[in-house]
């Protein structure tokens, strides 16, 4: 009896890691923390080549809260903006001969407030990789495409 109760508390444990919830929630769970900007890239639509920009983010860290609250430490100007972030998902699903498949792709939208201007700024973007260190994601704006590559603190 003991067994089969262990094998039953197994099975409700690998069928709940493979939920959306369960993804997002892992996702959520390593976003949380402090993360300097490392790189920044812009591509303007026409352009071949991606410009650097990195001069222009240099030391600045953003710092993502469990509560779902945020910090921009903007190095240059040596300002601190509090703000919010939440995680997106957006599900991709195609079919295969056997079953469908569904990937989730993640959105970062990360809101921070500058009081003393009465101004918002935003970071949207699509992450490409999140893991234990490392934070990759892409940002569009009107003229090209920002590429933010981040790293743990």
């Amino acid at each position: 009896m003991k067994t089969q109760l262990h094998w039953v508390i197994v099975l409700v444990f690998l069928i709940s890691s493979c939920t959306k919830e369960g993804a997002i929630l892992r996702r959520e769970d390593k976003l949380v923390g402090a993360w300097e900007i490392e790189k920044v890239t812009y591509k303007r639509d026409v352009a071949l080549f991606a410009t650097d920009v990195t001069d222009d983010y240099m030391g600045d860290i953003m710092e993502f809260f469990p509560d779902f609250t945020a910090i921009y430490d903007d190095y240059s100007l040596g300002e601190v903006f509090d703000g919010d972030w939440r995680l997106l998902y957006e599900e991709d699903a195609f079919w295969s001969e056997d079953a469908e498949i569904s990937d989730l792709d993640f959105h970062l939208d990360a809101t921070f407030y500058d009081h003393q201007v009465d101004e918002e700024f935003y970071f949207f973007g699509d992450i490409n990789r999140l893991g234990r260190n490392k934070l990759h994601f892409d940002m569009l704006d009107r003229r090209g495409e920002f590429r933010f590559r981040l790293r743990r603190l």
